[in-house]
C-alpha cells in the first residue's frame, strides 16, 4: 500500500498543473497537513513504544506505518484541495 501511494504522490507532485502558482500553493498546504500529522504520529509512537517491548521489527513496522499514513494524507490533501480550488 505504501508503494502505491508513493507512486500516486510522485505523480501528483510532478504533474504539469503542480508547476504553476496555484499548484505550488496546493502542495504547500498539503505538506503542512502531512507535517502536522507526522509530528503527532511520531509523538504518539514515542509514547507508545515507551510502554511496550521494543525490537527492530516493531520499530520498523511503526516507521513504515507512519510513512504510509503521512503519504496518504499528503496525496488525499492534494486531491481534495485541487477539487476545492
Amino acid at each position: 500500500m505504501g508503494l502505491i501511494f508513493t507512486i500516486v504522490l510522485i505523480v501528483l507532485l510532478f504533474m504539469k498543473s503542480s508547476r504553476d502558482e496555484r499548484g505550488r500553493a496546493i502542495i504547500g498546504k498539503a505538506s503542512i497537513f502531512s507535517t502536522i500529522a507526522f509530528i503527532l504520529l511520531m509523538n504518539i509512537v514515542a509514547k507508545t513504544l515507551d510502554s511496550i517491548e521494543i525490537n527492530y521489527v516493531t520499530v520498523g513496522n511503526c516507521i513504515q506505518w507512519i510513512y504510509n499514513i503521512v503519504t496518504i494524507i499528503e496525496a488525499v490533501a492534494i486531491m481534495i484541495l485541487r477539487k476545492i480550488s
